[in-house]
């Protein structure tokens, strides 16, 4: 949550016994997106509140002047979810320790999927827990640090356990739908307890068990050095609201309780931020397993999207450009009346990069929407590269 003690976006007006109003405005963002446009300057909220605390140690690290308002606004637990089926097979005095669910990924007993580290808290929380145990610090409980990062033997288990990921996805919604629809192919995904519980109502959720890890989900909140001494005070306040005693109550009604393993306390500690952008950097070159990446992005240019909408697309793809790693092949293929390849599935070297950002800048909506001639012309091209290398990864995104 990014918070604005102003008039901007929707508000909730808190009124104060002495008859006091502070105007309250809360926008929900994922803490990853929330955190980048923290240290990129571009977003100046008065507050604060990612999930966990490793989004707060990043920005620091990044030079943001934090101020710290409320360690926790309330409890969560991250944790994986398997069918019973599963857990009971893995179990061991009648439970599962992340320890032996982690054993039984890197033996390809089962296979995984979690969201992008990039903007998941629970996805950070898994890969940072991930490196920290490979590390050997669980038992001395000491910190990560980059230079680990790049150890044979750190990398030798997380290339054991990526092998058994079959996708890493934008958002936890998606593995909630990819597992719905076949729990023999996804076995497990990651999840925090809070949706876990809204999800055990949930045709085909009820039978499954949660296996937590990682450090806790506080949902801590913090102020910023550029906050006016009002602005500071008001977010203390809406901080007093938020743990009083009818809004803890409501929050416990909707799944946000002490677990067990909260209760524990035997968590890897909050590392530098430094260590976790070192942490994503890390995932980002090896998720793909020494094997090259095939995708052909298929968009509509047809007349619906004139203005906002092809703009956004615009925005979007301008952003991803630099998220891909060279040496991938990326293609630009759009759809009105027809489709027609716009880039050709080719290395994302730097005469790539440009050619995908002069595509994206000529891009204009009009005519209709032969989607599924777009789609069959994208797919037509992954296959030809897939003749040609049958281990590479292909995706299309439309």
């Amino acid at each position: 949550w990014l918070v604005e003690v102003a008039d901007t976006f929707s508000r909730r007006q808190e009124i104060l016994p002495a008859g006091e109003v502070i105007q309250v405005g809360v926008r929900r963002v994922p803490s990853g997106t929330a955190a980048r446009m923290l240290g990129a300057g571009v977003a100046q909220p008065q507050g604060y509140s990612p999930s966990n605390d490793l989004w707060v140690a990043m920005i620091q690290s990044e030079a943001v002047p934090v101020t710290p308002v409320a360690a926790r606004l309330v409890p969560n637990t991250a944790g994986w979810v398997l069918p019973k089926a599963v857990y009971d097979q893995l179990a061991e005095n009648g439970t599962v320790s992340f320890d032996r669910l982690l054993a039984a990924i890197a033996s390809e007993q089962i296979t995984v999927a979690y969201p992008n580290p990039y903007s998941s808290s629970t996805a950070l929380n898994l890969l940072y827990t991930l490196y920290w145990r490979a590390a050997g610090h669980q038992q001395s409980g000491g910190q990560l640090t980059t230079a680990e990062l790049q150890t044979p033997q750190v990398n030798s288990v997380f290339d054991q356990f990526q092998a058994q990921v079959l996708i890493t996805t934008a958002t936890t919604l998606d593995l909630q739908e990819l597992f719905l629809r076949d729990q023999s192919n996804l076995q497990a995904f990651p999840l925090e307890y809070q949706n876990y519980f809204a999800l055990r109502q949930v045709p085909g959720f009820e039978n499954t068990e949660f296996v937590p890890f990682g450090l806790p989900h506080n949902n801590p909140l913090v102020g910023f050095g550029w906050n006016t001494p009002q602005q500071q005070a008001a977010l203390e306040r809406f901080a007093a609201f938020a743990q009083s005693p009818d809004m803890q109550a409501l929050a416990t009604q909707q799944g946000f309780v002490e677990t067990d393993y909260l209760k524990a306390g035997e968590f890897p500690p909050i590392p530098q931020g430094d260590v976790l952008l070192a942490t994503q950097s890390n995932w980002k070159l090896r998720k793909d397993g020494g094997r090259t990446v095939y995708m052909s992005l298929v968009i509509d240019t047809s007349g619906s999207m004139e203005g906002e909408r092809i703009q956004a697309v615009q925005d979007g793809l301008r952003i991803a450009a630099g998220q891909i790693n060279p040496g991938n092949y990326v293609s630009i293929i759009t759809f009105d009346d027809t489709p027609v390849r716009r880039l050709p599935l080719d290395p994302f070297d730097q005469r790539q990069h440009q050619r995908f950002l002069a595509t994206v800048d000529r891009l204009r909506a009009d005519g209709a929407t032969a989607m599924y001639d777009g789609v069959m012309v994208g797919l037509a091209d992954l296959m030809e590269k897939k003749a040609a290398d049958p281990t590479g990864r292909f995706y299309l995104l439309l």
